[in-house]
C-alpha cells in the first residue's frame, strides 16, 4: 500500500526457529526463555501458494502480479526508508525472557495465569531484527476444561520501543494488543488436534494513508499435537489469513517438544 508520499512493501518468506526452555520455580511460578534466530529469503513457496489459494479459491492478494520468489520488506515515510527487513541467511533476534503465574489450576474449573516479559536487545534493529531497545509485555491466559476438550484464551499487551531509523523518519512503532482463542480435541491417547483464531494490532499503525498497514493481523490455525514417548511430542500446524494484505498469507508450524521427568533414586 501506499499513499501521501508514504509506502509499505511486504513481499518474502520469513524462517523463525528458536529454542524454548520452561522451568518452574515453585508457588507455581515459572520462568522461561528463548532463544530465537531468522533466516529471511524470497523463498520458493510463491508458485505452491498460488495453486493453493486456486485449489481452495481463496483471494492471492495480487500475488500473480508480483515477481517469483523475491524479497522486499520496507516502510517509507515521504520517500525516506523508516523501517527494513534485510535478505540474510541467520540472524539472532530480540531474546525474551519471562515469568508465569498460575493464579488458578485449571483443575479447579477456569484455569486463570498471568504472564509478564521483556524481550531483550539482541538482534540488529538496523536491519530489521530487533527494536534496538528493551520491550515489555504483561497478559492474562485461561484454560477450561469440559467433555474432554480443552479451551484456552489469551490477552496481551506489549509496549513497543521504536527503532532508530523509524524515529529519525518521524515514524513511532504502535504498541500491540494481541487475543487468541483455541480449542484442543483429543482424537486418541497420544494426537490431539488444535484450532486457534490469533488476533493482534498492527506496529505500524503510524504509517497511516492507507489501511494496509493499519489493519490488524488475524490468522486461523488448524493443527495437532502426537506424542512420540512418555517425555517428547511433535506438533504441525498451518494457518491462514483472514485478514488480507498485511497478515501473513500462510505460515507454517513445527515444534518438537520434551518434558523430562524427574527421575528417582538420583537420576
Amino acid at each position: 500500500g501506499q499513499g501521501n508520499g508514504n509506502r509499505f512493501l511486504m513481499d518474502g518468506e520469513y524462517l523463525r526457529t528458536a529454542f524454548s526452555a520452561k522451568v518452574g520455580l515453585g508457588a507455581d511460578l515459572e520462568l522461561w526463555a528463548e532463544l530465537p534466530w531468522a533466516h529471511t529469503s524470497g523463498g520458493f513457496l510463491d508458485d505452491f501458494l498460488i495453486d493453493y489459494h486456486r485449489w481452495f479459491g481463496l483471494p492471492d492478494q495480487g500475488r500473480t502480479r508480483a515477481p517469483r520468489d523475491a524479497f522486499a520488506v520496507v516502510a517509507e515515510v515521504q520517500g525516506q526508508t523508516a523501517w527494513q527487513v534485510e535478505r540474510s541467511r541467520l540472524e539472532l533476534l530480540d531474546v525474551p525472557l519471562g515469568l508465569t503465574w498460575m493464579v488458578r489450576d485449571p483443575a479447579q474449573g477456569l484455569g486463570v495465569a498471568l504472564r509478564a516479559a521483556v524481550e531483550l536487545p539482541t538482534g540488529d534493529a538496523a536491519a530489521g531484527f530487533g527494536s534496538g531497545g528493551v520491550d515489555a509485555a504483561f497478559g492474562v491466559l485461561l484454560e477450561h476444561r469440559f467433555l474432554g476438550m480443552a479451551a484456552y484464551g489469551h490477552l496481551q499487551h506489549s509496549f513497543v520501543r521504536t527503532p532508530r531509523t523509524a524515529r529519525a523518519a518521524g515514524l513511532g512503532f504502535g504498541d500491540v494488543t494481541s487475543a487468541g482463542l483455541g480449542l484442543e480435541l483429543p482424537l486418541g491417547a497420544d494426537l490431539h488436534a488444535f484450532t486457534q483464531v490469533a488476533w493482534e494490532t498492527s506496529v505500524l499503525r503510524g504509517l497511516g494513508s492507507f489501511d494496509e498497514a493499519a489493519n490488524p493481523q488475524c490468522l486461523l490455525w488448524l493443527g495437532g499435537r502426537f506424542r512420540l514417548g512418555a517425555d517428547y511430542g511433535l506438533e504441525l500446524a498451518i494457518a491462514e489469513d483472514l485478514i488480507g494484505y498485511v497478515s501473513p498469507d500462510v505460515t507454517f508450524w513445527l515444534g518438537f517438544t520434551s518434558l523430562p521427568r524427574r527421575r528417582s533414586g538420583g537420576g
